[in-house]
């Protein structure tokens, strides 16, 4: 059996290979695409995610493929086991934040416009999942907008944007488990 155990030479090649893709995501934006993909209740194939990662390179080398699967497997094991973080801390950039937070839209999107829009969910679980997403994808948002709006509001822009990283933290921990919750009761998935 092969282990994906995620280290610093899976982390500086799959660096140096998207740094040289151009167009491709960027090394923390692939983190957020990854967690919002082992997320998804859709069962998604690793060729169908690295085709997209890697912008259709069909010279994909092995080793960068175990370095994708080592990321991926590492990302999954601290989803399922609730020990999940995200990779961003609060004395990170704000565009290191912003990539993880687009790279999880980029992958969330499609299964999230179905689970909202479908009737048989219930209110309740449409708000949480709707908060959950919001949150999760708050420094999506451009840093002046954040900027003007704890100016209107009085508020210490390095506080408030700590306090968001905190709550994003919280509803990491259990997205997972709201997006089973919610793909069950819309009638869409079975287990």
């Amino acid at each position: 059996m092969m282990t994906f155990n995620y280290d610093a030479q899976h982390q500086t090649a799959l660096t140096n290979y998207l740094e040289q893709r151009p167009g491709a995501l960027s090394l923390r934006a692939v983190e957020g695409y990854l967690f919002g993909l082992i997320c998804s209740p859709d069962g998604i194939e690793p060729e169908q995610w690295l085709s997209e990662l890697s912008l259709n390179d069909e010279a994909l080398e092995e080793h960068t493929v175990f370095a994708f699967l080592a990321l991926h497997h590492h990302i999954s094991e601290q989803v399922f086991s609730n020990q999940f973080a995200l990779p961003a801390q609060v004395q990170s950039s704000w565009s290191e934040k912003q990539q993880w937070s687009l790279g999880f839209l980029q992958a969330s999107q499609p299964y999230y416009e179905r689970l909202v829009s479908a009737s048989e969910v219930p209110q309740e679980l449409v708000e949480a999942l709707q908060m959950a997403t919001e949150q999760l994808a708050f420094f999506s948002l451009q840093e002046q907008q954040v900027a003007q709006f704890c100016q209107q509001s009085g508020q210490e822009m390095s506080a408030f944007c700590a306090q968001q990283l905190s709550l994003a933290n919280d509803f990491a921990q259990g997205y997972a488990a709201l997006i089973e919750q919610v793909a069950l009761a819309s009638g869409l998935y079975n287990e």
